[in-house]
């Protein structure tokens, strides 16, 4: 039903009357009910107010589906890529639903030169910032394309050990450099989280103990 179209019944129906003056649509709409609710005594009254009750239910979902953004009727899933359809959606997935979800962000900076604004802490930000593109590159691939040493390496002419040596090697360097911000932090008395906390007292967490905090 299109929006306020239910007045004139009301008024057909003396639910709302000269008496209520000059009202807003949706004070006079919520005045109309409360008075059909109230004066229900049949059978067929207490359908009357049923009726009007899926009535605002239809024009409250349309105006859900109206401010949805990127949305349709029909489900994401139809026609989408056979690779984007398993238990753990791929990176590009991730992307997709970012975007109709009217968050552009990610997809904007979805490159290995600007990684560094892929992450929110600005202390790590600026890390991967000074890191070498090489570098940039490669973990752009590795661990936001999910690809593996092996696939990496084939594709710049490597081998998969060089490739795994300089990520072992990058990854201590960032380690490195994060553990003096947070152990700066600790000395100054600046909020950690618990996933910082362990790493400055215990290093990276091990994938066993990442399960069991997830339970």
């Amino acid at each position: 039903m299109p929006k306020y179209t239910e007045l004139p019944t009301f008024r057909e129906q003396s639910f709302i009357t000269e008496a209520d003056g000059d009202m807003l649509h949706r004070e006079a709409r919520a005045l109309a009910i409360r008075r059909i609710e109230e004066s229900a005594r049949t059978v067929e009254d207490f359908e009357n107010v049923l009726y009007w009750w899926d009535k605002l239910d239809e024009n409250r979902e349309r105006r859900e589906r109206d401010h949805e953004i990127g949305r349709s009727t029909v489900p994401l899933e139809w026609g989408a890529d056979e690779l984007h359809l398993f238990d753990r959606p791929s990176y590009d997935m991730v992307l997709r639903r970012l975007l109709l979800a009217g968050d552009f962000l990610d997809f904007i900076f979805d490159s290995p030169e600007t990684i560094h604004e892929l992450v929110t802490d600005a202390d790590l930000s600026e890390i991967l910032k000074e890191l070498k593109p090489h570098l940039k590159n490669m973990l752009y691939y590795l661990f936001l394309r999910d690809d593996s040493a092996t696939e990496y390496a084939e594709s710049i002419g490597q081998t998969d050990r060089n490739i795994q040596g300089i990520r072992e090697t990058a990854l201590k360097k960032i380690r490195k450099l994060y553990g003096a911000v947070l152990a700066y932090r600790k000395e100054n008395s600046l909020p950690l989280t618990l996933d910082e906390k362990h790493f400055l007292e215990n290093g990276v967490r091990k994938k066993k103990e990442s399960k069991r905090l997830d339970r």
